[in-house]
């Protein structure tokens, strides 16, 4: 809604908010990784604003969690990623596309098999 209105004080405490509150998991649990992921991906999609995401992945490096461990759960159903979480995957690997290749090859190479 402050995107829409263009009121920058509302924005700015929304990006607060998710800083303060949501990237303050009580656990580095997936699902509470998921939340904060999704809530930054789907700003960034609908209101092309990279602030979410920036702070997402900083996040993530801040508490040394793992890329590759949080991608290889966030794309294990890779076929069933909708187009803005396989850019949110993007984002999140920054320089280091393989973490998102290595599960999409590994799916080919299943299906390969299956249908063999």
């Amino acid at each position: 809604m402050a995107h829409v209105f263009e009121v920058s004080w509302l924005s700015k405490r929304c990006l607060r908010f998710y800083k303060m509150d949501i990237l303050n998991y009580e656990s580095n649990s997936y699902q509470e990784l998921l939340f904060a992921c999704e809530i930054a991906s789907r700003t960034y999609c609908s209101l092309k604003q990279k602030g979410f995401v920036r702070h997402f992945v900083k996040d993530l490096m801040f508490r040394d969690i793992s890329k590759t461990i949080f991608l290889q759960s966030y794309l294990s159903d890779f076929a069933e990623r909708s187009r803005r979480q396989i850019e949110m995957s993007i984002a999140v690997a920054g320089p280091s596309l393989d973490l998102i290749l290595i599960p999409f090859i590994s799916l080919e190479m299943m299906n390969s098999l299956i249908w063999q």
